[in-house]
């Protein structure tokens, strides 16, 4: 069964250029020319090609990942939660990779695109069948490691070393011979303009800080407080609202209907 339960938030919309238009290239110009931020979109499977031209061969994009001056990082959720704790779940496959502590990760939810944003497994855009995290499993992942290794490559050649004496570490970049330390948020724009890596190195299991652990649930607050926005709570300009309409009398049939 495919529930939608929990709606789509607007602001995505404001915030984001239009999905339906622009490239994977044109993702990365704009975040970094109207925010300081780095945009990345990522298609299954993984290609060798340009970004742009993998942008447009029809893939299934799963994740986008925004990290702005301010050093936070959005994720641009292609499922929904229901319960089940996918929006724990996932943030944490970018934070992993990413190296970023859970906390640091906020949700957005995607816009309807299911060119952008099909589940691989099911072929639409919907959350289902209990295959979310199998879905994201690999392009959350990757969309966090190539994220890392942007902004990595972007502080290496501030500094003017080698790439493989910095690493990342609680939203930063660290190069060990100096102590040197840059935030994310410092190094999103220079990113933004770093080539799209064509493959990633992902973390092995025995390395992980994260997945596996337990986690409090992130869309618990927004639950008690009341400020979760749920599909029935919706009200987008022009639409109707139906109701059944019960006969007001026992075994009453219907007489006419407009």
């Amino acid at each position: 069964m495919i529930i939608d339960q929990q709606a789509s938030h607007a602001s995505v919309r404001d915030e984001l250029p239009s999905v339906n238009t622009l490239s994977r290239r044109g993702f990365l110009r704009a975040a970094a020319a109207t925010g300081g931020g780095l945009m990345l979109g990522f298609s299954l499977p993984f290609t060798t090609g340009e970004a742009e031209a993998a942008a447009g061969d029809g893939f299934a994009p799963n994740a986008f990942v925004h990290i702005g001056s301010d050093g936070k990082v959005n994720l641009i959720m292609p499922y929904v939660e229901m319960g089940q704790g996918t929006y724990t779940a996932i943030p944490m496959l970018i934070a992993e990779e990413l190296e970023v502590d859970l906390k640091q990760v906020q949700l957005q939810h995607a816009p309807p695109d299911e060119k952008l944003y099909a589940n691989p497994l099911l072929g639409i855009q919907a959350t289902g069948n209990s295959n979310a995290i199998r879905g994201a499993w690999d392009p959350l992942r990757q969309a966090g490691a190539a994220a890392r290794t942007m902004l990595v490559a972007a502080a290496a050649g501030r500094w003017k070393v080698d790439p493989a004496t910095c690493r990342a570490e609680g939203g930063e970049v660290v190069h060990a011979p100096s102590g040197r330390r840059l935030g994310y948020g410092e190094l999103a724009a220079d990113a933004a303009r770093m080539p799209i890596p064509a493959s990633v190195e992902l973390k092995r299991p025995e390395d992980f800080r994260l997945i596996g652990t337990p986690a409090k649930r992130l869309d618990t607050p927004a639950k008690v407080n009341g400020t979760a926005v749920f599909g029935i709570d919706v009200r987008p300009p022009g639409v109707k609202v139906a109701t059944l309409a019960q006969s007001p009398v026992f075994g009453g049939r219907l007489k006419s209907v407009d």
